[in-house]
């Protein structure tokens, strides 16, 4: 980002009739006029740079923010991700020399989104480079104007480019959509909506139309609602790139690039246009039969239970779901029709999603667990029964990155083989105070190959180790 207080000082010395003090006055000035949450100290500085004729290009960093794009901008770098991707457009050139092509693309990074608008030869950028919904990307070489709404657009041209990030470190300080998600209970009107993930509650219909110019236009329509306080909401996708959704009522979605709108009745409705995607979250839901191993109550009901492939998930139960599991404890059979399925990660909220079995015939506890010397061939969270074979030792390890993190670690057996298990961070707590000979059970920890071969277990977030003492 840019180093602000150099570019204070670079409007000082081009003014010296400012005083420092009076330049930050208007900085605050600027952002409360432009408004809460759209302007960085950064960003005022620069409009308020351009008002005095002061230019700050030169001194500028390589990678910014969407929240310091303003109009007038010339010659930027922007890292983000992608949103929306729309089809490639033609327009006539203003020149007269025939058509040009155009295409847009949805950014967005943490709470701030913006448009860029890529012409001519730069519409293939997307599709050669393979960038996709959610990608990691920078646009290089930009220049901003002011939208159609107002706010910055910004183009790319010959002398610019677009390219997908390929950096595993610098894509992680990008949030991704799974961050931005909204569900119907938080929308707010009229502001930007990068994904909404809700349940289909009415088959999709498309319809088409003449517009008063006399071009064509197509209305794809349908329902959704939240699938816990059964509130509904329109969407309206216009002029859609996609061909109708033909998912199975009922089933989750994601669909993303929308706006809240209210309609000709004053209602809210959600309003999507040719960038807008729907994606289903899953494929048809199955009920499932669990071995509960573990529970937890509270603001929020957390089970961490085993299915008789001896695959480990942590259950969620939330609402009706939550009320309906009240008496369950370990060692019990549960039926799942989870809400949402996320691998490792079952959600229900219906009460109608779980229930308790009896005399069921899912393996006992006992038996769901898997030695040491078959985790090789596990590429899952697992239950491991096991002794301790050391104590519980947590220590700082200076990593590659020059950063600091603790690790614990205890090495545990059972009747075939050995191996370490390994906490990292703030999990490392989980193995301390554990003694030689003591029987634990390890829920919810991974597998893990070294690429010498050599097996770890590595705990997780939601790994459980019990001390099994006098059984």
């Amino acid at each position: 980002m840019y180093d602000f207080d150099s570019l204070v000082e670079e409007v000082l010395k081009n003014k010296p009739e400012l005083s420092r003090n009076s330049l930050m006055e208007q900085i605050e000035e600027k952002k409360n006029t432009v408004g809460s949450g759209y302007l960085t100290n950064q960003g005022a500085l620069f409009l308020i740079a351009g008002e005095l004729g002061v230019r700050l290009e030169r001194i500028t960093s390589t990678d910014l923010g969407l929240k310091d794009l303003y109009v007038g901008a010339n010659d930027i770098t922007v890292v983000a991700r992608v949103f929306a991707i729309y089809p490639i457009s033609e327009y006539e050139r203003k020149d007269g020399s025939g058509r040009g092509r155009y295409r847009r693309i949805g950014l967005f990074d943490s709470d701030n989104v913006a448009r860029v608008t890529l012409w001519d030869d730069r519409v293939e950028d997307v599709d050669q480079t393979g960038i996709t919904l959610d990608s990691p990307v920078r646009v290089v070489s930009g220049y901003v104007k002011q939208g159609f709404d107002g706010k910055p657009n910004l183009n790319l041209g010959r002398r610019g480019r677009i390219e997908k990030i390929e950096d595993a470190e610098l894509s992680s300080k990008l949030d991704s959509i799974e961050k931005a998600v909204r569900t119907l209970g938080n929308l707010d009107e009229d502001k930007q909506i990068i994904a909404l993930d809700a349940i289909l509650a009415s088959e999709a219909r498309r319809s088409d139309f003449t517009r008063s110019d006399g071009s064509p236009g197509s209305l794809l329509q349908f329902r959704v609602s939240d699938g816990k306080e059964r509130r509904e909401e329109r969407i309206a996708i216009w002029s859609p790139s996609i061909p109708t959704p033909s998912f199975k009522l009922g089933q989750r979605i994601r669909v993303t690039n929308l706006k809240v709108r209210k309609s000709s009745q004053g209602e809210p409705e959600l309003h999507g246009d040719a960038g807008t995607v729907v994606i289903p979250l899953e494929a048809e839901v199955h009920a499932r039969a669990f071995r509960v191993v573990s529970t937890e109550f509270g603001e929020t009901t957390l089970f961490l239970v085993v299915d008789d492939a001896r695959r480990v998930h942590q259950l969620e139960l939330v609402g009706d779901a939550a009320g309906r599991a009240i008496s369950v404890k370990p060692g019990d059979v549960v039926r799942v029709t989870p809400d949402e399925d996320l691998k490792e990660r079952l959600v229900c909220r219906r009460s109608g999603s779980f229930e308790i079995l009896q005399g069921d015939s899912m393996p006992e506890l006992e038996s769901l667990g898997v030695k040491i010397d078959a985790l090789k061939s596990c590429a899952w969270p697992v239950l491991v029964e096991s002794i301790a074979l050391s104590r519980g030792a947590v220590q700082e390890v200076h990593l590659k990155d020059g950063s600091v993190a603790k690790k614990g670690e205890i090495v545990i057996g059972d009747d075939t083989a050995e191996v370490k298990l390994i906490a990292w961070r703030e999990q490392a707590g989980k193995v301390m105070s554990i003694e030689p000979g003591e029987r634990v059970r390890v829920v919810g920890a991974n597998p893990q190959l070294s690429p010498m071969g050599i097996l770890t277990l590595q705990v997780s977030g939601f790994t459980r180790i019990e001390r099994l003492r006098g059984r």
